[in-house]
């Protein structure tokens, strides 16, 4: 007679490994990272909206050969994109409703982990005083973190970081002996450098437009860099992209 217990020990252990798998593969986070976007682009249609995120690499460029009706009609595009793509990892058993829930959840905790810990480091050493920093509404709180989400992990940690790494593995991947200890090695030392200079980047593109320059932000936001890096390396992008999000939403709120 089987052993129910085990039975389900054995499916809430291919149940882990599907979410693992799930959400690092490329086409997955692509489709549940769509949603950040489009929620960053609602945003820049309020009125009154004027701040852009540093690593948006499309929105001016589209408003400035399209004009706005063109900014509409590529986040139309955008939104019939993310639907199709979903239904069809839905169908497929790419990807599961719950699995979102899970990804959410999980952003949730480290983005808090990580917001709470900023926050109490900023507090105790006095960086920024009561009342000093910008207030947001909710809406603009969710709108600016969805921007920084899906493009700074787009470019600082998929960019910056894995398309360095990516190189070098593909590198090594021809050479005689590309699975040689020398080879690893020097795989994780671009990997290293990546993560530190992606990470100074990713600081000073804070510093591009108003704020004023103040060494321990600088700090604060290289570090941070640093953790996206390593949750990017070991979850992946959406992970990574999600946890930003929330990260920033507990920091703004």
């Amino acid at each position: 007679m089987a052993n129910p217990k085990g039975k389900r020990k054995v499916r809430a252990f291919q149940g882990v490994r599907d979410y693992f798998g799930a959400t690092r593969s490329p086409l997955v986070a692509f489709a549940v990272t769509l949603p950040l976007l489009l929620l960053y682009n609602a945003g820049l249609l309020m009125p009154g909206a004027d701040e852009m995120n540093a690593a948006d690499l499309l929105t001016g460029l589209v408003v400035r050969l399209a004009g706005p009706k063109g900014f509409l009609a590529v986040n139309g595009v955008l939104v019939l994109t993310s639907v199709v793509l979903t239904l069809v990892l839905f169908r497929r058993g790419r990807f599961r409703p719950v699995q979102w829930l899970v990804l959410s959840l999980e952003g949730l905790a480290l983005g808090v982990a990580l917001g709470y810990a900023v926050v109490s480091l900023i507090e105790q050493a006095h960086v920024l005083a009561a009342g000093q920093g910008p207030r947001y509404s909710v809406m603009q709180a969710l709108s600016l973190a969805a921007g920084a989400g899906y493009w700074e992990e787009l470019v600082f940690r998929l960019g910056l970081v894995g398309g360095p790494i990516a190189v070098a593995r593909r590198l090594h991947r021809s050479a005689s002996t590309p699975h040689s200890a020398s080879a690893r090695v020097r795989v994780a030392a671009v990997g290293a450098v990546a993560v530190v200079v992606s990470s100074f980047l990713f600081s000073l593109a804070h510093y591009v437009g108003s704020e004023s320059f103040v060494p321990y932000t600088f700090w604060y936001r290289a570090l941070s860099g640093v953790l996206f890096a390593l949750i990017f390396l070991v979850r992946g992008f959406a992970v990574a992209a999600y946890t930003h999000f929330l990260y920033d939403v507990v920091v703004m709120l």
